[in-house]
């Protein structure tokens, strides 16, 4: 039963993450942006670094020290998951290498700290309410809202893979035509690829507007500078519609 209730706490805390990135990520481009690599409202990296502290840093009293290890156990967590999504998809996520501090732009000491701050308040405050709220709800539905969770992260975390996947075609596609032309560049070909590009492929270019890719990246940012221009040509019209 232990097993069914992390996963329905690693459930909660991406949810939780989601929210923070989508707010953070939202202000900072000044646009509504649906944050999270996969489509639901999660972000599983925020759920296994708080289930990861609740785990390591239970014992953990004192607030200066929890504070420390939290950042060095949520940092490590981001480091090697930036690090693993590149060796797996040929792109780099997120990039912290316009930030001060920063640890070859997968890691940062502002959200060190951050994470720190978020692993102090978890520990000591959220987690143990969390907690008795758990165990207000019988062993049955634990284990079904568990069982769905893992069911529903499944066929996302596929549909993402399959989604990203394709994404690579299109870019190794789009680049094979820039080689082509010798970098003159067919804008008709490149917004050719553009226009077969899925909902959710467009949706993850706008969930990671500094996604880099390891191969194909003149490509990808040919297609990002495409989609952008689309979407201010858009707001433009309706603009313009809105004050007709």
């Amino acid at each position: 039963m232990l097993v069914y209730q992390y996963i329905c706490w690693l459930f909660l805390y991406s949810v939780i993450g989601w929210v923070y990135e989508t707010i953070l990520c939202s202000v900072t481009e000044r646009k509504w942006v649906n944050r999270g690599f996969l489509n639901g409202p999660y972000c599983p990296i925020y759920g296994f670094g708080a289930v990861l502290c609740v785990l390591l840093l239970d014992k953990t009293h004192n607030p200066i020290v929890l504070f420390y290890l939290g950042m060095v156990t949520a940092c490590s967590l981001e480091y090697f998951t930036s690090w693993l999504m590149e060796k797996l998809f040929m792109a780099r996520w997120w990039d912290y290498s316009s930030h001060k501090y920063n640890l070859n732009g997968r890691i940062s000491l502002a959200g060190a700290l951050v994470f720190g701050t978020f692993s102090v308040l978890l520990v000591r405050f959220a987690h143990p309410w969390v907690i008795h709220q758990t165990e207000l709800l019988s062993d049955q539905v634990v284990m079904i809202s568990a069982l769905l969770i893992t069911f529903v992260f499944l066929v996302d975390c596929t549909v993402t893979v399959l989604t990203i996947l394709g994404l690579n075609k299109k870019l190794q596609l789009a680049d094979l035509k820039i080689q082509i032309t010798e970098f003159k560049l067919q804008i008709s070909e490149i917004k050719e690829v553009i226009s077969r590009l899925s909902l959710q492929e467009k949706r993850l270019l706008r969930a990671f507007p500094k996604l880099k890719s390891v191969i194909y990246d003149d490509a990808l940012q040919l297609i990002k500078e495409d989609l952008s221009d689309k979407l201010r040509k858009t707001k433009e019209q309706l603009k313009k519609y809105r004050q007709s």
